[in-house]
């Protein structure tokens, strides 16, 4: 402020015109639009050829997909005759089955089959259900999984389309019964021809035919267009009540029951991020799916239109630069003028009373807070000197000193008496300040005035109350309870030597801070802001907080503040009393520990044991997942008693305990429930072959040799393992009981060992 220019302040309301911020703003509108305009249109114009590219690839994929369909057709008609070839080798009554000559043929003739057949992976002769070729040499005189296959053995007659398709098999051979846990990355599809004749013993024969996928993938690939756009081929196959597919099984099967009761030849079926392009075979129960990503058309298109979308690209970045720096100036030259205007409703409307004059010290501006001041209008004080408001009561050194410093053109600072329009003197703090132009000469001095009557008589108020806290200070120094004084502000006031002692903090180093100095974060802000509700409504409160002291050491004490009034009910002071409970707190939780866990090895006591348990019944329910108990008894320990002495025996609990606890999950609970007997509760369980591989490690955990004293010992253990939930409803004591049972039995099997309570249900 005392820079403040006088000229500015003189044109400050003609130079920030509001017609002039509402033209810039005018403006930066018409820039904004047009930069939006420009941004639509290129927007419209790749998506336009996003769009023709995208009709231009429906069209290819379904020219392909009709290709496609004609090709396999073909390959097809090949299977068909070639299974036809084979059946005049299969005999037509049960009686020529007795030659065995003709299994050899057939074989013979099979070998041939595939060695011009590229489109066949694998070859199965059927009787019934039992195989008696497979060209793969894998499965000779096993069964087919028929019902996996779903293989009609009681069909009374061939299909009128000539070709059977069976089932798609996610394996790179025909499975059998045992291997239908074998997965692999090939999908094949089955088709076939059922032979039979009926006599007295009716014999049904199956001639069962493999695709091989990898002929269609190359079929597929001489296919594709030049332009590099990659698709997927599979094939589905249908009969009456089902779909067979070679697509994997996360792969959304499109709706082609549309393209079978329409009996339209060809369908397109667009879905969220793939096209199908379906074509159906005129001959067989076959439907030819053409796939390709939206993804790869995506990339296509990039890659076909990189070199305008280069220079697309670095179109826009010019226009964004161009309109950039021009949003940027509109915008410099906006904030400039709001920044003067703020400048200047700053000054008028500010709280201090500001007076402008000249060089030789005749007033030139007051602002609207030095009416309000003083009383007189502005009219009445400019061209008039400051003397005008002198009241005669100002001290005559600090009028010398005024006039000193305005002679040399310095600052001054200080407080004034002046008087207002009724003659009633007031206090006003003052700062005047010299004001030089950009030649370093002396132009104007810029006066700041804040009425500080009234904080005056508040400070002698204060000064006689602090006489009487003076006077009350040997009465609360030697208490033992720390005390602090703060203003109504929080600002601390006064404290007692038990405040320093509690806290160690000196006095000088809190007087002029606030309570926020010893805040330790335990308590959130919410806490804070209902404390401070509470004083103001009910003039008191009291609790614990967590504080800091000066070393950083976190403590806890019982705190109650009092809110001190004048006659009138306002606050002069805040009174804290607070004494420190962090030995006591330290022993109730010393206490607590006690009830809940166990002296000698600090794990959780039976009592703990059976919260704990209980909350993991009801984990185990919302969760629907396993929980184990399991009932540990160390083999041999009296036997440590007796030789080595109780206090060995203490010390081989202690290491067992911790070696057990190392061999447990997180979420997994170790207690000890009375002399060398242990319980483990085991969470979270998704069998009971993760809780056998727990057992071990407890097992393995007990055995481990200790030493004591230079003597070298070790015991055993016996696990008792029962699992929840169960059949029937049980309690925390039920499943105790099951697992100590399952103990002895572990016991009496010779120890070491685990056992698991056999009524578990799995």
């Amino acid at each position: 402020m005392s820079t403040l220019d006088l000229q500015k302040l003189q044109s400050v309301r003609s130079i920030f015109s509001l017609h002039r911020l509402y033209t810039h703003w005018r403006f930066l509108v018409l820039i904004v639009i047009l930069f939006f305009a420009l941004i639509s249109t290129v927007i419209m114009t790749v998506w336009s050829s996003l769009k023709k590219e995208n009709d231009l690839n429906n069209q290819r994929i379904t020219f392909q997909s009709q290709i496609l369909e004609r090709s396999i057709t073909r390959t097809l008609e090949s299977v068909e005759a070639s299974i036809l070839s084979l059946e005049t080798l299969i005999p037509q009554r049960p009686l020529d089955t007795e030659d065995p000559s003709w299994l050899a043929r057939l074989r013979e003739r099979i070998d041939d089959t595939l060695y011009f057949a590229p489109h066949i992976r694998q070859i199965l002769v059927l009787k019934d259900t039992s195989v008696l070729i497979d060209s793969a040499g894998r499965s000779e005189g096993k069964h087919l999984d028929t019902q996996h296959l779903q293989l009609d053995q009681h069909r009374n007659s061939r299909s009128s389309n000539g070709l059977i398709i069976f089932g798609s098999i996610d394996q790179r051979f025909v499975p059998m019964t045992d291997q239908m846990t074998i997965r692999s990355n090939h999908s094949i599809l089955i088709t076939g021809l059922p032979l039979w004749f009926k006599e007295e013993k009716g014999e049904t024969y199956w001639i069962l035919v493999a695709l091989n996928p990898d002929y269609f993938t190359e079929l597929f690939d001489q296919n594709e267009g030049a332009n590099g756009a990659h698709f997927d081929l599979s094939l589905i196959g249908y009969d009456n009540e089902r779909l067979i597919s070679t697509l994997p099984e996360h792969t959304p099967l499109p709706d082609v029951s549309f393209l079978l009761e329409s009996g339209l030849k060809t369908q397109r079926i667009p879905s969220e991020h793939l096209t199908h392009a379906l074509s159906l075979s005129l001959r067989y129960p076959v439907i030819i799916s053409v796939t390709q990503s939206k993804q790869d058309l995506l990339y296509n298109w990039r890659s076909s239109n990189k070199n305008q979308m280069m220079m697309l690209v670095a179109f826009l970045l010019l226009i964004l630069v161009s309109f950039t720096g021009l949003f940027i100036e509109v915008l410099r030259r906006s904030v400039i003028q709001e920044q003067k205007k703020l400048l200047f409703s700053a000054v008028e409307h500010s709280t201090a009373a500001v007076i402008v004059t000249d060089k030789y010290r005749t007033i030139v501006y007051v602002n609207s807070a030095v009416e309000r001041l003083f009383g007189f209008s502005s009219d009445q004080l400019i061209g008039q000197n400051p003397n005008c408001l002198a009241s005669g009561l100002t001290s005559p050194e600090v009028l010398n000193q005024l006039n000193t410093h305005l002679q040399q053109g310095l600052d001054w600072e200080g407080e004034l008496i002046n008087k207002t329009i009724s003659g009633h003197p007031i206090i006003v703090a003052t700062r005047i300040s010299a004001v030089n132009n950009d030649q370093h000469e002396l132009t104007h001095f810029v006066g700041i005035m804040e009425d500080i009557t009234e904080r005056q008589q508040h400070l002698a108020l204060l000064h006689e109350q602090n006489i009487k806290l003076s006077q009350l200070a040997s009465v609360f120094s030697h208490a033992n309870e720390g005390i602090m004084i703060c203003d109504p502000n929080g600002v601390i006031l006064e404290v007692n030597d038990a405040f320093c002692t509690i806290t160690g903090y000196e006095r000088s180093d809190v007087i002029g801070q606030t309570p926020r100095l010893l805040k330790s974060g335990h308590q959130d802000s919410q806490f804070y802001a209902e404390l401070w509700s509470a004083i103001q409504q009910d003039g008191n409160w009291n609790g614990e907080v967590w504080n800091r002291r000066k070393n950083g050491e976190v403590f806890i004490e019982h705190l109650t503040i009092t809110a001190v009034r004048d006659e009138n009910h306002t606050i002069v002071h805040y009174v804290s009393l607070f004494t420190d409970i962090s030995l006591q707190k330290q022993q109730e939780s010393r206490l607590q520990k006690m009830a809940h866990f166990d002296l000698l090895t600090n794990l959780p006591n039976r009592s703990l044991l059976l919260d704990r348990l209980k909350q993991a019944i009801l984990n185990a329910h919302r969760h629907h997942r396993k929980l184990a108990v399991v009932f540990i008894d160390l083999d041999g320990f009296k036997r440590i008693n007796d030789e080595y002495g109780h206090d060995a025996g203490d010390s081989l609990l202690r290491f067992v305990a911790k070696q057990m606890s190392l061999s447990l999950r997180e979420g997994d609970t170790l207690a000890r429930i009375g002399g060398d007997e242990f319980v483990a509760i085991l969470t979270d369980l998704s069998d009971q072959d993760a809780c056998k591989r727990t057992a071990k490690r407890l097992l393995q955990a007990c055995t481990t040799t200790h030493t004591y004293k230079d003597k070298r010992f070790n015991v055993s253990a016996s696990l008792g393992i029962t699992f929840y939930p169960q059949e029937k409803t049980l309690d925390f004591e039920d499943l105790l009981k099951q697992a100590d049972q399952a103990m002895y039995e572990a016991k009496l099997s010779g120890k070491n060992q685990f056992s698991i309570f056999t009524q578990v249900i799995e």
